[in-house]
């Protein structure tokens, strides 16, 4: 694989990576199935947050087929991961998943972020 001049940043330089580690993520279909079914909803726009009180704080992603094919859906995935990583201080104590539900743009899901911690 040629990168062309570009150096890859590697998961396991803590210095430069500035992903969402594994262990920060809602995993499994009994979390999902917990959250969904038990939790509180706030809904803006295109992007449901589902959420409730814990002491681990763990997101998941989600993106619905009204946003488009494999690929739109992957994108919109990955803003939210991004979206929440620079935001995480709104979820502090929480289990959350980001539900969106349509097209969505990073400021989009920023601006429902901010909305959330006003509301909340």
């Amino acid at each position: 694989m040629a990168l062309r001049g570009r150096k890859r940043i590697q998961k396991s330089d803590p210095v430069n990576y500035c992903g969402l580690p594994k262990e920060d993520r809602l995993k499994g279909a009994q979390h999902f199935r917990k959250l969904f079914a038990e939790g509180k909803r706030f809904r803006r726009g295109s992007l449901t947050i589902i959420f409730l009180p814990s002491d681990e704080q763990l997101a998941g992603f989600v993106a619905s087929k009204h946003v488009g094919g494999a690929v739109k859906r992957n994108k919109v995935k990955r803003i939210l991961r991004e979206a929440y990583r620079m935001n995480r201080a709104s979820f502090e104590g929480l289990k959350v998943i980001l539900y969106a539900h349509g097209p969505l743009s990073f400021d989009e899901a920023i601006a429902v972020f901010r909305q959330f911690e006003e509301g909340r």
